[in-house]
């Protein structure tokens, strides 16, 4: 006999068909509305179970992520949100804070850890890490925790069942937001060039020379060349801002833990609910 999830959710008292249509409901919105919803049902317990409650629908399959965890070249990703802070993206490649600007003139970078990306393309978490990357070098690589491909589903999707996985961890919805201007609206080298000579330190302008960037206006030049690049590039139709964003890593956790309750099915994301 098929499993009944709404007999089941009947039945059960901490759980309620109308908190299952809710769910249901707002998974069909775009990303800022599901997420406005998502904040509100943290709230409810009959809600959070029903979230959690995606091996207990009937069919273990149909709402796995599956991920591989891989190396991929930055210049091919695509962002799904339409924001992306100055600061956040080139301040890192002017003080070296992390030590990771070497890793990325050279073509490897090293940023501490992947980025989330569906389907080989799409950069669904990690913009500014990504973009950071991108800005030094866009014929580097990085890793990447790379969701599969799901039949009918869009970056939009990936994005809402990403919230889940991070609501039903961690109990609530985190947000960040970008600092500095948003250099998907564009920006300019005079702008660029000031950020160079107000905060290039002696050890990371000893890294850029290493490459051949020897100078502050060569690597003003560097950088603004590839940030319009990015500009140019676009990102996919109806972007969240960066508010609206799912956070997959910190807060106690990895970007892993999430990506495993996803690739096991644990998180309620397909119909039924």
């Amino acid at each position: 006999m098929k499993f009944d999830l709404i007999k089941y959710l009947s039945n059960n008292p901490l759980l309620q068909e109308a908190e299952a249509e809710d769910l249901a409901t707002s998974f069909k919105k775009d990303v800022p509305s599901f997420r406005d919803d998502l904040a509100k049902y943290m709230a409810d317990p009959k809600v959070k179970a029903i979230l959690k409650g995606g091996l207990a629908d009937g069919d273990p399959d149909d709402d796995k992520l599956p991920y591989s965890t891989t190396t991929v070249a930055v210049k091919k990703l695509i962002p799904t949100q339409k924001e992306i802070g100055f600061d956040q993206s080139i301040q890192n490649l002017l003080d070296d804070k992390y030590g990771s600007l070497d890793s990325i003139l050279a073509g490897n970078a090293n940023v501490g850890g992947p980025i989330v990306i569906y389907a080989g393309k799409y950069v669904i978490d990690g913009h500014h890490r990504w973009s950071q990357v991108y800005a030094g070098n866009p014929k580097a690589n990085m890793q990447a925790l790379d969701i599969k491909p799901k039949q009918g589903f869009q970056p939009q999707d990936v994005l809402k069942a990403v919230h889940g996985a991070v609501a039903a961890e961690l109990d609530k919805v985190p947000a960040s937001n970008p600092k500095g201007i948003n250099i998907m609206t564009g920006v300019n080298y005079e702008g660029v060039l000031g950020k160079v000579q107000k905060y290039l330190t002696e050890p990371a302008a000893a890294v850029w020379a290493k490459y051949g960037f020897d100078s502050p206006e060569k690597v003003a030049k560097q950088l603004y060349q590839n940030l319009e690049q990015i500009v140019k590039n676009g990102h996919i139709a109806m972007a969240p801002g960066r508010i609206d964003m799912p956070q997959t890593d910190g807060e106690g956790s990895k970007s892993q833990d999430k990506m495993n309750a996803l690739a096991k099915g644990q998180i309620n994301i397909t119909e039924p609910f």
